[in-house]
């Protein structure tokens, strides 16, 4: 504390933090977290069939915004309610040495007398500004720009002074009372759920206490988190890790001034049903990344909770917490494999049973096994050896004296007696779906010889497959070996044994780490295994594009869709292909390669939307929630085979078809040819002019198309579809019969 307050005395003592120049409005944060009225009510007409682009377009122009102050500059006067040095929501700036953004909450000093309603707000600092010197109770007159993110406000200060200070025992600290319906509502079955837009105002980037709470699920690791009902699971609020107080992957990272959880004292979400106190601040971090759980309509849209100090979450009461689950240390063959696990009962109860229940391949059947013995709060299990080749999935059940019962995640194991003998035994899922490794977080050993695909010395990604039949699984990824590894003077073509490695996930994508990997070199100079040749609608079925993550893939005659910057490829150097021309069966085209994105030649830029390419090949993986394809250089992408302006594959004219079959029950296509490339927005409309649904709202290029329209959930009728794009519109009528 001293050393906090001496650096405040200093910043006090040097006028910094002055007035902009420009010309600002006073108002209160509650003028800046208004909703006019009749947005909150089309946001709630909307209900399930909200989008996305409704609530916000990144910009002022949505729903949640009193556009008369978004994006301006204002001032104001307001409290510290959080302490700036738990936030640890951004990664460290090289430069500074600081986090690239620091996150404080305040409350405005306005709410003494109008109360706390609508008077919270987040301040985001990425100029340095020095928000990091703050201590709660400061009062500080703060100058900056109101602008949105999803669906809460922020202010992005450009200046602030110290004007006062108020005790942490001032009423101004008091947590607003809430439920998880005041934050989210019902708007279908199984916890689906949307911002209850009737108190968004009131409560976004508020301090709240939910009290009595049930914890409903929790995702334990580097990230974790957990969601609170207090209503049966009709509706649920999800924490966020904005402090540095409930993530754990800061250790080490952030500077010794802010914080950060030793590496030692990592944060465990209480465990399901535990009953819980929580008390944070309400906003919505952006994206799908508040909804982990993924009960938004549409998903993403919802609000979550940042506890910001340890007092912030009371555990009541606790049903037993699993924790610590050991993986085997060998492949499991015919013998037992033995499993560990911490199991602790609340400190007013006793454990009355732990169990391991596991199901197999050749076995659905759940088998309860017993612990086998305990030392302390640490069980062991033993799972009996099972057939050669077979999946095994296991989960943990505790119990307690009150009979409350915890079960953790599910993992999985194969029994391969011969140990790994390929990458397919690596890859392949339990359920041959999308998923983890069955062997995740261990080091083994394994006896593979492959090919090296991939040899990318300037991203240092290697890529290995071991089938020349080009099979599905038998593909996985190296990324970025060190120098230490001996991976790095590889080339395309090697032939190398791997006799051990450890086995991981990064975000979904299976890799074996370079780390303390043994391999040997076969053969040198060889040429590798033939691209496999796909196309993009495979791919978009995330359960199949799973079988060919880390494989040389080449997708034939392309369209290109989007590059770079257009939506939905983003600014990061990407382009969207498709083999059949649209966008639901598009695959992105990432630059990661610095032989793509680095020549002054990004492949976002070069290449133009309606293009057809005669091919594009490079590894699949997986990164953002998205399978990309990395070539490796513009050698892997094929030349220009046609673009938008040649003649036989050009339509003559803007049409939109009748649809076929007409009537229909419940499904019909709708098909359109598009002329010239551009935005295309195909609705549906009930007789009485609703909008039912919309079948297309992008940019689409030159071609054929055909859309399906599924009735399934609407009554028989006469129903209008129409077509916009530029200043053509054509609508034509189809029907319903049930």
């Amino acid at each position: 504390m001293l050393k906090r307050a001496t650096t405040l005395l200093m910043l006090l003592m040097v006028p910094l933090f002055v007035s902009d120049s420009f010309a600002q409005q006073t108002v209160t944060v509650r003028q800046i977290n208004a909703i006019p009225q009749g947005q909150i009510d089309q946001l709630n007409a909307a209900g399930a069939n909200l989008t996305a682009g409704m609530v916000s377009s990144g910009s002022c122009a949505g729903l949640i915004y009193d556009n008369t102050l978004c994006g301006q500059s204002v001032k104001f006067t307001a409290v510290v309610i959080s302490d700036p040095l738990n936030s640890g929501l951004a990664s460290i700036n090289s430069t500074t040495g600081l986090p690239g953004r620091i996150h404080v909450f305040v409350r405005d000093v306005t709410a003494d007398t109008e109360g706390p309603e609508g008077h919270g707000i987040q301040l985001v600092d990425g100029s340095n500004l020095g928000l990091q010197t703050l201590i709660r109770g400061d009062v500080i007159d703060v100058v900056g720009t109101v602008s949105p993110f999803s669906t809460t406000m922020q202010l992005a200060p450009t200046s602030f002074t110290v004007v006062g200070s108020r005790a942490l025992t001032d009423p101004i600290f008091n947590p607003i009372a809430v439920t998880t319906a005041d934050i989210n509502k019902m708007v279908g079955p199984d916890g689906a759920i949307q911002i209850n837009w009737s108190k968004i105002a009131d409560l976004r980037g508020s301090y709240v206490m939910i009290t009595g709470g049930t914890v409903l699920t929790r995702v334990t690791g580097t990230r974790p988190d957990f969601n609170v009902t207090t209503d049966g699971g009709a509706t649920s609020v999800s924490m966020y890790d904005t402090s540095l107080r409930y993530r754990n992957d800061r250790a080490g990272v952030y500077p010794a001034s802010f914080n950060v959880r030793a590496a030692n004292d990592p944060f465990s979400p209480p465990p399901s049903g535990a009953r819980v106190n929580l008390s944070g601040f309400l906003h919505l971090p952006g994206g799908t990344g508040a909804d982990p759980f993924g009960l938004g309509v549409p998903n993403g849209v919802v609000v979550a909770i940042s506890p910001m100090a340890d007092s912030d979450l009371i555990v009541t009461e606790s049903p037993p917490a699993i924790t610590g689950l050991t993986r085997p240390s060998a492949v499991p063959g015919a013998g037992a494999v033995d499993i560990t696990a911490t199991v602790d009962a609340d400190p007013t109860r006793t454990i009355s049973s732990a169990s391991l229940v596991y199901t197999t391949t050749s076995n659905s059947t759940e088998t309860v096994v017993a612990a086998t013995g305990n030392t302390g709060s640490v069980y062991t299990f033993s799972i009996p050896g099972v057939a050669n080749g077979d999946f095994i999935s296991y989960w943990i059940r505790a119990k307690d004296n009150t009979n409350a019962t915890s079960e953790t995640a599910k993992f999985s194991l194969r029994s391969l007696q011969n140990g790994i003998t390929s990458i397919a035994h690596i890859q392949e899922t339990v359920d041959g779906k999308r998923g983890d490794s069955p062997f995740t977080g261990m080091t083994v050993d394994m006896n593979i010889t492959a090919v090296v695909q991939f040899a990318d010395g300037d991203t240092d990604n290697l890529v290995l497959q071991d089938d020349m039949g080009q099979a599905p699984w038998s593909g996985i990824i190296i990324e970025r070996p060190n120098s230490g590894s001996g991976l790095q003077p590889l080339k395309e073509g090697d032939v190398i044994n791997i006799t051990r490695g450890s086995i991981w996930e990064d975000f979904g994508l299976t890799q074996i780490d370079d780390d303390g990997i043994v391999f040997t070199v076969v053969s040198s100079g060889g040429t590798r295994i033939p691209a496999k040749v796909i196309t993009t609608n495979v791919l978009a079925d995330p359960d199949l594009a799973e079988g060919y993550e880390g494989m040389l893939i080449e997708i034939d005659d392309p369209v290109i869709l989007s590059t770079n910057a257009d939506a939905p490829s983003g600014p990061f150097g990407e382009f969207l292909i498709s083999s059949d021309g649209t966008i639901a069966n598009g695959l992105r085209v990432d630059d990661v390669s610095t032989g793509l994105s680095y020549t002054g030649n990004d492949p976002g830029t070069v290449f133009a939307v309606g293009q057809r390419l005669d091919y594009v090949r490079g590894v699949l993986w997986y990164s953002f929630s998205n399978y990309k394809m990395g070539p490796g250089s513009f050698s892997d992408i094929g030349g220009v085979i046609n673009t938008a302006t040649e003649g036989s594959e050009v339509p003559a004219s803007f049409t939109l078809e009748q649809n076929y079959p007409n009537p229909f029950n419940p499904s019909t296509q709708i098909g359109f040819d598009v002329a010239s490339t551009g935005h295309v927005q195909l609705d549906v409309f009930d007789i009485m002019g609703r909008k039912v649904a919309t079948l297309v709202n992008n940019t689409v290029p030159v071609g054929s198309y055909s859309v399906s329209f599924n009735g399934e959930n609407l009554s028989s009728g006469m129903y209008i579809y129409r077509m916009t794009s530029g200043s053509s519109v054509q609508t034509r009528r189809m029907l319903l019969m049930k």
